[in-house]
């Protein structure tokens, strides 16, 4: 709460509730014209100051905030998400909440998708309606058919989304090189047609977010072979 002595006035401010802080988050970030937040506007979500113990950019965080997932977050999913976090953190020392909190949603997620037989088509298909929304930028090339092809300035926050930094080790301008060879080895790209530079197929993309799947399917089988059992 941001309640103080205001000289001006000669009076203590008003205390702002969470959802003036949430609300004015959200306009900060959310561009003219709309009524939701795209990837990278959550990636520069700060939760100072809100009763959101967890970063919104957390995956599966973000699974539970993106309710419909269709890759638009709105005002009314983060006061959910805030509902859902006092409603959990309670049962948590505060100095516990963001952790027990961030294990609940993974588990969520992984309940959604790894329990059922097309999982890795409603994770790939989830991130890539995230991706699309997130471009602005997007286009076809007439040799490569009806393929779609995204801007490298979503790669770029997809490679931050993900991590890819930090868990894989490959930088930015290293991941995109792969994600254009495999196109190439595809026939989707020439990487001596300058016109393509700063391009990537989606599904390329999506293969590349399939392959992610299957390692943290495996990983989650072994930490919670007994999920359904788990009440969230």
């Amino acid at each position: 709460m941001d309640k103080g002595w205001d000289s001006s006035k000669g009076q203590f401010k008003r205390s702002k509730s969470s959802h003036e802080y949430i609300e004015e988050e959200f306009r900060r970030l959310a561009r003219k014209g709309r009524n939701h937040l795209v990837l990278q506007e959550v990636l520069s979500f700060r939760t100072t100051g809100l009763t959101l113990p967890v970063d919104v950019w957390h995956l599966g965080v973000l699974w539970v905030l993106d309710k419909n997932h269709d890759g638009k977050i709105t005002l009314e999913e983060l006061y959910d998400l805030e509902d859902f976090c006092r409603e959990k953190g309670s049962k948590y020392p505060s100095y516990e909440q963001e952790a027990n909190v961030k294990a609940l949603c993974t588990i969520r997620l992984w309940k959604d998708v790894g329990m059922t037989p097309d999982g890795k088509d409603m994770f790939t298909n989830w991130i890539a309606t995230l991706l699309i929304e997130n471009s602005s930028e997007r286009r076809r090339f007439w040799r490569y058919g009806a393929h779609q092809y995204i801007h490298v300035y979503t790669i770029e926050t997809l490679h931050q989304f993900l991590r890819i930094q930090e868990v894989l080790g490959i930088g930015f301008q290293s991941f995109v090189d792969v994600l254009q060879r495999v196109a190439e080895e595809q026939k989707l790209m020439d990487l001596n047609d300058e016109e393509q530079d700063d391009w990537v197929p989606l599904s390329v993309v999506k293969e590349f977010i399939g392959s992610t799947y299957f390692g943290a399917a495996k990983l989650m089988s072994d930490i919670f072979p007994e999920i359904h059992d788990v009440s969230i």
